[in-house]
């Protein structure tokens, strides 16, 4: 795992974290003859809600599925407003409207990149079904103000926690918070199952009523007889295999996050750059590093050329997206900032101290060299 690069070699943005380990259980799960969705799922669902403080665990085919079978278990559709961060993956406002309902845009918190709770507060509306959060880069949200919100308003809170895995806030998994949590397993993410993603909840009818949704809408009791119009989402046995040997190496992959976190920020003090530093008790698990910088487009093509690989996530809000440009909003002048300004570089299990040096010195010198452009 994790070969070092050599200095003048490329960079890339991320890798995962994948050797024999993943190797042997696919091969056994090969071996097996059972591929499809079965034991192996079933056991990384166990393994995975006891990992992060939930009762129950419904493995699906990826991210974004999870989001809406969450929002569907919620009884989300048609005529609702759903709050979602103007700050976002698509997937965290098209999942809204993909079931429906209409997704409506609030401002983030500048500390976290998070959603705003005050700003979240001032789009409730008697329409209102439910308010989705997301832990930005795994930077975990104030689920404290956003909890008393929910509550005040007798809406379900959801986390789109697709970059949320091993983020902590008052000392519980951030995905333990709210009526139902999402996860990815991309391929970029922290542990991976190349695709797949997977719902949370403490609410056994609301577990059930998910697997129904995920599985055609089949009633578990009785084969061919579908119940509700539902999807083929499943997970197959060779994600979850994959997916268990991931597992294993997580607490270990968190904590090489955290290292090349403070790392960057050592390579990067003097520069004088902007990272989110959290709110109190959130514990981020750095799926992302985030920087704000000065004329990020030019900084972005600069790191390219020497060989860097960089992120913008995300650089535009996501009202700005022709696909959801539809939905009118107030604007959100914090997320529009972050947008023009956000800069993530790479962060993944092998990334050395020498190729952070590295680009912390191509960052420095395209600083500079934006700076004498300017001059």
């Amino acid at each position: 795992m994790g070969q070092n690069c050599q200095p003048d070699q490329p960079i890339p943005w991320a890798k995962p974290a994948i050797d024999d380990a993943e190797l042997n259980e696919v091969v056994a799960c090969m071996k097996s003859g059972w591929l499809t969705s079965g034991p192996r799922v079933a056991q990384f669902e166990e393994e995975m809600a006891a990992r992060v403080g939930r009762t129950f665990a419904v493995a699906v085919s990826n991210g974004t599925a999870a989001l809406e079978v969450a929002l569907r278990g919620a009884g989300i559709g048609r005529g609702d407003e759903v709050i979602v961060p103007a700050l976002s993956y698509v997937a965290t406002a098209s999942a809204v409207a993909i079931v429906g309902a209409k997704p409506v845009f609030c401002d983030i918190d500048p500390r976290n990149l998070g959603m705003d709770p005050t700003s979240a507060a001032a789009r409730v509306t008697p329409r209102t079904g439910a308010i989705l959060c997301t832990d930005h880069g795994g930077n975990p949200c104030d689920f404290a103000a956003l909890l008393s919100l929910a509550e005040r308003c007798r809406v379900p809170l959801i986390l789109d926690g697709a970059q949320s895995i091993g983020a902590m806030f008052d000392g519980k998994p951030a995905l333990a918070h709210g009526l139902i949590s999402t996860v990815s397993f991309h391929a970029a993410k922290t542990i991976t199952t190349i695709e797949g993603g997977m719902a949370f909840t403490d609410d056994p009818a609301l577990a059930r009523r998910m697997r129904i949704i995920r599985s055609q809408g089949e009633d578990p009791n009785r084969k061919y007889h579908h119940i509700e119009l539902g999807h083929n989402f499943r997970m197959t046995e060779l994600q979850a295999a994959i997916g268990l040997a991931q597992l294993q190496k997580l607490d270990m992959l968190l904590a090489n996050r955290l290292q090349l976190a403070q790392q960057y920020r050592a390579e990067l003090a003097d520069l004088g750059l902007q990272t989110p530093a959290g709110v109190p008790g959130g514990q981020n698990s750095f799926f992302l590093f985030s920087l704000l910088v000065p004329d990020r487009d030019r900084l972005v093509q600069r790191l390219k050329a020497r060989g860097i690989e960089t992120r913008v996530c995300y650089p535009s809000p996501l009202y700005a997206q022709p696909i959801l440009s539809q939905y009118k909003t107030e604007p959100c002048p914090v997320a529009e900032k972050t947008c023009d300004a956000i800069l993530n570089p790479p962060m993944f299990f092998g990334l050395t101290a020498m190729q952070q040096r590295r680009i912390g010195q191509e960052l420095r010198e395209a600083l500079r060299q934006l700076d004498r452009n300017a001059a």
